[in-house]
């Protein structure tokens, strides 16, 4: 017994642990890509990694925000947080009547999404920093139960709402 460490697990996270995907349906069937990052988002919360968690909130957001950008063609190698909010901004900070077919088709869902992307890159975004070609690395990793919770709720709600309007034609 002495070269075995024993971690215990709260009751109430076991379900986390256990099915890291419940309520990630709709999320996983639109974005499959996403699965592995939402499976250690769920765990890193379980086991009290918050910092874990939000890191691997912000990628599950990058799987989306990726076809995003293609469906708004965004033209940038380094597709992202930052170019598709920019691509978004750039659209509806046009008047309406100055706006693409395309853009006039769609104005719901990107002023939805552009709001949405700005608040999320804004509020814990920008606490992580991303190096070209590695994955994304946190900056602050003070994150409490309660914001990495939040975090992974606003997550899981950002993406829904994007697996159910990106219309799946360009």
């Amino acid at each position: 017994m002495s070269t075995k460490i024993y971690f215990q697990l709260p009751h109430a996270r076991k379900e986390l642990f256990e099915e890291p995907r419940k309520r990630w349906e709709e999320v996983i069937a639109r974005f499959p890509n996403a699965i592995q990052d939402i499976d250690e988002a769920a765990k890193c919360f379980a086991l009290s990694r918050y910092a874990a968690c939000v890191f691997h909130c912000v990628q599950i957001i990058e799987h989306g925000l990726l076809p995003l950008g293609a469906f708004l063609s965004v033209n940038d190698p380094l597709s992202g947080w930052t170019s598709v909010a920019g691509a978004l901004k750039k659209i509806i900070d046009k008047k309406y009547d100055q706006r693409s077919e395309f853009e006039k088709k769609h104005s719901p869902s990107i002023e939805q999404m552009q709001g949405t992307v700005e608040a999320l890159k804004n509020a814990w975004r920008n606490k992580i920093s991303h190096a070209h070609g590695q994955r994304l690395l946190l900056v602050d990793s003070e994150f409490t139960p309660d914001t990495a919770e939040e975090i992974m709720t606003a997550t899981r709600s950002f993406m829904r709402r994007l697996a159910e309007s990106l219309p799946n034609e360009k």
